[in-house]
């Protein structure tokens, strides 16, 4: 789905000369930094064939490599649907890491040699989140995971996104991990209070007290990535204000983007669904009820849809709209008949 040009709304849409008649299938793909789910679909929009393979996020391993990996993704789905490439008509793909226009043509270009027919779209993975859980053509999506980001789109089709360069805006559990350390060191200096995350990160990554945590982290003995965020909740739950305090300051701020974006498309005081993907929201517990509350508070007439489908659905819904009109009328009917 093409929009105003900019650096909030990084979308691509290129032609291939064939779409194959008015048959075929569409593929949508939705590339992550561990992960990559290739979805299969009919012109009606039912799934035929989908498969997972490794992460195609082109800021880390560079937009060749990402088409290798989609690529491998791409036949093998089609394999479970017992099809060809040439029997593919439309293909979008979500990618984490397609951050700025620069990034859509230096992508557009790798995807261009898996040589697929028809159009292909490219767009930052948190539209296609937006678009597999919104009812609406409007709306918001939180995703956060590993890292985050939050996108809208208001009534008129503006788009706005967050940079997630990890300047003015949280970033998912590696915020909640930062923090959480930030607090410990507090508390060995003394100038924070005494917090059960000590012990908890002594037990998770085997140290003996403070100083040899910091060494390991330090020196790259010691992983202290997200995966230590769920450590976050069993502080709360140990009834400690710190940890508590911690979760909330994280919570807001992804709440307060939220905010942001819907100031910046002029919906605060629209009806909209907001989206919550990614593993942070997935999770529950006190972080949903910290943000849901900062937004309702703030954007009353939101209403918050967690996603519960694969994102990569989003990515379908793009492509059989990037197709032309009488095809789309095809789909339709077919989708009737159904």
């Amino acid at each position: 789905m093409a929009g105003p040009a900019g650096m909030n709304d990084a979308t691509g849409v290129s032609e291939m000369s064939d779409t194959a008649g008015h048959g075929g299938v569409v593929i949508g793909v939705d590339g992550g930094g561990t992960k990559t789910e290739v979805v299969v679909a009919a012109l009606d929009g039912s799934v035929v064939g989908t498969a997972k393979v490794g992460g195609a996020n082109p800021e880390g391993m560079g937009a060749r490599r990402m088409a290798e990996v989609i690529s491998g993704g791409i036949d093998a789905s089609l394999a479970v649907a017992g099809l060809e490439r040439g029997e593919v008509v439309a293909s979008a793909f979500g990618l984490a890491g397609v951050d700025w226009d620069s990034d859509v043509v230096m992508v557009d270009d790798a995807l261009a040699d898996l040589g697929l027919p028809g159009p292909r779209t490219v767009v930052n993975d948190s539209q296609i989140a937006l678009r597999a859980g919104c009812s609406q053509r409007w709306g918001i999506v939180s995703n956060v995971g590993t890292g985050a980001v939050t996108a809208g789109v208001n009534r008129t089709g503006r788009w706005f996104r967050t940079m997630a360069v990890g300047w003015g805006e949280p970033s998912g559990s590696w915020s909640m991990v930062a923090e959480s350390l930030h607090a410990i060191a507090a508390a060995h200096h003394r100038t924070g209070p005494a917090t059960r995350l000590t012990e908890l990160y002594l037990d998770a990554l085997e140290q003996l007290d403070v100083l040899a945590l910091f060494e390991s982290i330090t020196r790259g003995r010691s992983n202290a990535s997200g995966r230590l965020a769920p450590l976050l909740d069993r502080a709360v739950e140990l009834g400690d204000e710190v940890a508590l305090g911690v979760l909330t300051n994280v919570a807001t701020q992804h709440a307060a983007m939220v905010i942001g974006v819907a100031h910046h498309l002029e919906m605060i005081d629209d009806e909209f669904e907001l989206v919550t993907a990614g593993g942070v929201h997935r999770s529950g517990g006190g972080f949903s009820d910290i943000f849901a509350a900062h937004v309702v508070a703030n954007c009353p007439r939101a209403s918050i849809v967690p996603l519960d489908v694969l994102p990569a659905m989003g990515a379908v819904t793009l492509a059989l709209e990037s197709l032309p009109a009488q095809m789309q009328a095809s789909t339709r009917t077919a989708g009737r008949m159904s």
